[in-house]
């Protein structure tokens, strides 16, 4: 009898700790989905509204999900909202080789400085876009890493500075409007440093949401950017002519 009672014991233990096991991977998947479907609800609202979320600073039940499952169980989900950028802290982007990314710059100060840095061996393209007398114009910017072994290709080089061992400066003049960057060879982790008593003006909003199921926590955080044009368009802006090489200079 003693024997019998362990062995059912044992195996009850067993029993209950699949079951538990089970109970959690169930809650895990979803609280996952709670999260997302908070997020894919706020991806559909304008910018516009979103940004007026966070002037008022509560977005109440735009920003909430739930659902009882016929068990009682209640899985729910709800989502906070800050802004991209809106700082003066570097504003960074993951870019790919041949990726354009775009930093805005409405309301940066003109004649002020703005640094682009990264790591590694890529070479960064940047166009530097803005406004003057209600023309929109543009400065490219091409430079090599301090490490680059395509020293050939004409362009600048990079120094080290901020703790990065690749940066370039550009001073924002005219009325800055936007700041294309690609990156070639590799890719790079691109950091876009303010000058000292500048702010990167916002970039978009993050939507950081928590879904919930019994004890189980899952996080999403989305980056909703602002408008911007599509890689292609850099095309357009990165030769004189068909059969030009790239250049730094777009006097011809």
């Amino acid at each position: 009898m003693i024997i019998a009672t362990t062995v059912g014991i044992t195996i009850s233990n067993r029993f209950l700790g699949a079951l538990k096991g089970l109970i959690r991977t169930d809650d895990s998947a979803k609280a996952l989905k709670a999260a997302e479907a908070i997020v894919e609800r706020l991806l559909v609202v304008p910018n516009e509204t979103l940004e007026g979320y966070i002037v008022f600073g509560n977005c109440a039940n735009a920003c909430l999900y739930s659902i009882t499952e016929p068990n009682g169980n209640v899985v729910r989900a709800e989502a906070t909202l800050t802004y991209s950028g809106n700082s003066a802290d570097p504003f960074s982007l993951n870019l790919e080789p041949g990726e354009a990314g775009q930093v805005s710059l409405l309301g940066y100060t003109s004649g002020s400085m703005v640094d682009i840095c990264w790591r590694g061996a890529a070479s960064i393209h940047a166009a530097y876009i803005y406004e003057d007398s209600g023309i929109l114009k543009l400065t490219p910017y091409s430079v090599n890493a301090v490490s680059s072994s395509h020293n050939d290709n004409g362009f600048d080089t990079a120094s080290a500075n901020h703790g990065y061992p690749n940066c370039f400066s550009l001073t924002a003049v005219g009325n800055p409007r936007y700041l294309r960057l690609r990156t070639y060879y590799q890719s790079a982790g691109v950091f876009v440093v303010p000058a000292v008593g500048q702010f990167i003006p916002k970039q978009g909003i993050v939507i950081n949401a928590r879904g919930y199921s019994g004890e189980t926590v899952k996080n999403v955080v989305v980056l909703k950017t602002d408008p911007m044009a599509p890689t292609f368009f850099d095309y357009s802006l990165l030769q004189t002519s068909q059969t030009s090489d790239l250049t730094n200079s777009y006097n011809n």
